[in-house]
């Protein structure tokens, strides 16, 4: 399914693709055509009520962007109990349309937002005739809100996830273990692991053979009372709770039972990891039926990738899982194998969410990639979007200064042209200052020939420079590091010349990506990859929001370093009057001086409208207005001003990263307060 846009213009979602949306993503394509023909765009302002507790439900809602809260009580009022966040994706309003009922709870813009709404007669059409669809509301319906309450008085959201270990069975359950002991870490929630295949593991820690007392007999056991349960759990020192379970094949009771089992945790847990076995025959797999999201752990061979690619379609067609809700992990084999996600997606037919490294062999990288795992599935990832403008992107180093210092963690970066080199060399490693020396080496007697030079000159049919000049700059800081070996996650944005699709590079060399984001169209030569000539990710991209919220992150800090024409027109003032009060200056002190002053003024104004400067700031315009845009979807944009400065001036970044460090000050209450929400 494609990108749709709507009559009514929104200018904070122009485009929006369904697909990319959970509750739809099992659709098929004629589905999903019905689907937009019913779809209403409705914006809000921070504060607006969607619908009020108590009243008559009449549409069915997805948000697009912006962040919603759904709370009880009085707004305001000391009766006010919180209840859910939703952000991109979430979706509201089925409980009561399916039940009848009326609203239980109200539902208010925490910030600018869109959604998209279904008027009731158009949802429940859908909903019959469209099983996959019932199904994933279904599942959300059975746990997403317990009775509990958490020490705050509030009611809390249930999620239930599940790994399916088609290969691996005993890394899988290592790192199914590891996934817990961070989940418990960084939630300080509850956390138990249901382990459903304890019998394909008989080599697991000697602590979980020594502690576990008892093993839950699922067709004895007693799940309406503590006591039936109680007993098996053990609490691991890593802060999670372990729950095996034995059951044979076959019965329908026993598949109920593991219904009844999930129900009685999710009053006393709020995370039920569960370990489904390999036999698919397993009365375990019934978990699937109320499991939010399922992790498939996978080799990376070949034949296995094609067999993996018909259990995932039978997950989809069995238990209503869209492409969104199933999460492919990737064993990554030992000596570390850069693996091109592209073949390999294609053989799977899914998506790869994330390689799992080696735990003995690459045990930093590894325990990282769990962390991000860890964050991502509790909503808590913070990411970075880095956007595009030349010179004036040196910005970015401030901004990274002040969240260094801060110790503002950072779970994942996109970037676009200035923004993908300077966050993907801070993936790298280089923190602030290293990366400030880096641009201290460059200045107006040697950025020609350390960017360029003569050799990269080029027939200006294609551009007027090869590139390669510039990539050689580059691997002399990064030389042929891929996207496996960089300490935080990456996108970097580029785009195809001839189909204008975005590119989204996450594997290979960074350099080859950053290279490709960074080819402005007219003045570098595109770069060829894959039989596809890319050009400067900014042209179509230059604050990659979009790249984060389609990988499901909830909270996005954004840099848009991009000019306004309003803000173009004060800097030109600025410089007329700067340049007047020096001649003012000069006539006092130095005559000849004023003279010459005021000749290379209007040398410099004469020219300055240079080939080069047409190209750019042509450029830039465009993507000014697409950077505002994508600016709206995150949770809190900074806009560094530079007084004086030129997109090329490269050779001055002390002021640059100045205004991005101040800015990033001016904002960093803002900044802390998305940690804590």
């Amino acid at each position: 399914m494609g990108f749709f846009s709507f009559n009514k213009k929104i200018e904070t979602a122009k485009e929006l693709s369904l697909g990319e949306i959970s509750v739809f993503s099992s659709l098929n394509p004629a589905e999903l055509r019905d689907v937009e023909k019913k779809a209403r765009l409705q914006e809000f302002k921070r504060g607006d009520l969607v619908y009020t507790e108590g009243t008559a439900a009449e549409f069915f809602y997805v948000v697009v962007s912006g962040r919603f809260h759904v709370f009880t009580g009085t707004r305001g009022g000391q009766s006010r109990q919180t209840l859910l966040q939703l952000y991109r994706g979430d979706h509201f309003g089925e409980t009561s349309l399916l039940t009848g009922k009326l609203h239980s709870a109200s539902v208010e813009a925490k910030s600018d937002g869109v959604v998209l709404k279904f008027e009731k007669e158009d949802f429940l059409k859908f909903v019959q005739a469209t099983p996959a669809l019932l199904l994933h509301l279904t599942r959300s319906l059975g746990h997403r809100l317990t009775k509990s309450q958490d020490a705050s008085g509030n009611r809390r959201e249930v999620k239930i996830t599940a790994l399916y270990p088609e290969s691996y069975p005993q890394e899988s359950f290592i790192f199914w273990v590891d996934f817990s002991a961070k989940l418990a870490r960084e939630t300080a929630r509850k956390v138990v692991v249901v382990d459903f295949s304890e019998k394909e593991h008989p080599h697991f820690y000697e602590e979980f053979q020594s502690h576990v007392k008892a093993k839950l007999d699922l067709e004895k056991a007693d799940l309406g009372a503590d006591s039936g349960v109680k007993p098996c759990l053990y609490e691991h020192r890593s802060g999670f709770v372990y729950l095996p379970v034995s059951c044979e094949k076959g019965n329908g009771a026993l598949e109920k039972k593991v219904s009844s089992l999930l129900t009685f945790l999710t009053y006393r847990f709020d995370y039920i990891m569960v370990r489904l076995s390999h036999d698919k025959g397993h009365p375990g797999f019934q978990a699937l039926k109320q499991t939010d999201v399922i992790y498939f752990y996978q080799s990376a061979e070949a034949g296995a990738l094609v067999k993996a690619g018909e259990t995932l379609k039978e997950l989809q067609q069995n238990f209503g899982f869209g492409k969104t809700d199933i999460k492919v992990l990737i064993h990554e084999p030992a000596g570390g194998a850069e693996f091109p996600f592209e073949e390999l997606e294609n053989r799977l037919e899914f998506r790869i969410f994330s390689m799992i490294p080696p735990r003995q062999e690459r045990g930093e990288k590894y325990h990282g990639i769990v962390r991000f795992l860890a964050r991502e599935l509790s909503e808590k990832l913070i990411g970075l979007a880095l956007g595009s403008g030349a010179a004036y992107g040196l910005s970015h180093i401030g901004l990274i200064r002040v969240l260094e210092r801060e110790k503002i963690p950072i779970d994942v970066i996109a970037g676009a042209s200035i923004g993908a080199l300077i966050g993907g060399f801070w993936a790298a490693g280089f923190n602030a200052e290293r990366l400030l020396e880096v641009a201290k080496s460059i200045n107006k007697t040697n950025a020609f020939f350390k960017l360029i030079g003569f050799q990269d000159l080029s027939l200006a049919h294609r551009g007027f420079f090869k590139g390669n000049q510039m990539s050689r700059f580059l691997e002399g800081y990064v030389g042929n590091m891929t996207f496996q070996d960089l300490n935080t996650p990456v996108k970097i944005i580029a785009a195809d010349l001839f189909t204008s699709e975005e590119v989204i590079f996450e594997s290979g060399r960074i350099v080859d990506a950053i290279r490709a984001s960074s080819s402005i169209p007219g003045i570098f030569r595109p770069f060829r990859h894959r039989g596809m000539c890319l050009i400067d990710g900014g042209v179509i991209d230059p604050l990659p929001t979009r790249v984060l919220t389609r990988m499901g992150v909830k909270k996005i800090i954004a840099a848009n370093v991009l000019s306004s024409a309003q803000d173009r027109a004060i800097k030109s003032k600025r410089q007329e009057l700067a340049h007047m009060h020096r001649l003012r200056e000069l006539a006092q002190k130095n005559p000849l001086g004023k003279a010459v002053a005021a000749f290379m003024y209007k040398l410099n104004k004469h020219y300055a409208d240079n080939t080069f400067n047409v190209i750019m700031n042509t450029i830039q315009f465009m993507e000014y207005e697409l950077a505002e845009a994508a600016g709206r979807d995150a949770d809190v944009l900074l806009h560094p001003d530079v007084h004086e400065g030129h997109w090329a001036e490269f050779y001055s970044p002390e002021k640059f990263i100045a205004a991005g460090e101040e800015c990033a000050m001016k904002n960093l209450d803002a900044i802390k307060q998305l940690l804590k929400d």
